[in-house]
């Protein structure tokens, strides 16, 4: 499957000019599935990295591509590691693939922060996530991960329009 190179929002850059050097030289790419990147933790808007800091990238998946794959869990690992595989960069990646299981199209990540009527699960165990990476592959099971927690969040890439 090919990958989409994709150019970092502007803001990214003016918020965080060093976490936009590390995108913007980091071959940083996405699968054709991805419709949306937000970064979160301490290299996004809580600005309280370290130097030995991971990249915190949350991958949105259009729902409708996930929909027609008979096998969701080889698809969702594709996209996950057409993000790894071509980061080339001294900071670690940690990425998660998020899906929308509540027909909500995941609203909550179209603010810095979270709004509760975005959410009719009140931002627990809200969303699908899928992960490969951290010692971990499969989906993350429901176990009350709350999504406010990862807040503030800032776009760094949106497809134009979603197919």
């Amino acid at each position: 499957m090919e990958k989409l190179k994709i150019k970092i929002n502007h803001e990214v850059k003016e918020l965080l000019p060093e976490t936009y050097e590390i995108l913007q030289f980091s071959k940083f790419s996405v699968h054709p599935y991805v419709y949306k990147v937000v970064l979160t933790g301490s290299r996004g808007l809580t600005g309280r990295y370290r130097e030995d800091s991971d990249m915190d990238i949350s991958l949105l998946v259009e729902k409708s591509k996930l929909l027609i794959e008979e096998d969701k869990e080889k698809v969702l690992n594709d996209i996950l590691y057409t993000t790894i595989l071509a980061w080339e960069s001294p900071v670690e990646l940690d990425t998660v693939a998020i899906f929308d299981i509540n027909n909500c199209s995941l609203n909550c990540f179209d603010s810095k922060s979270f709004w509760t009527k975005t959410c009719d699960e009140n931002g627990i165990d809200c969303l699908g996530l899928y992960k490969t990476q951290k010692g971990f592959k499969g989906y993350v099971p429901k176990i009350g991960i709350d999504i406010q927690r990862i807040y503030p969040i800032i776009t760094v890439w949106e497809r134009e329009k979603r197919m």
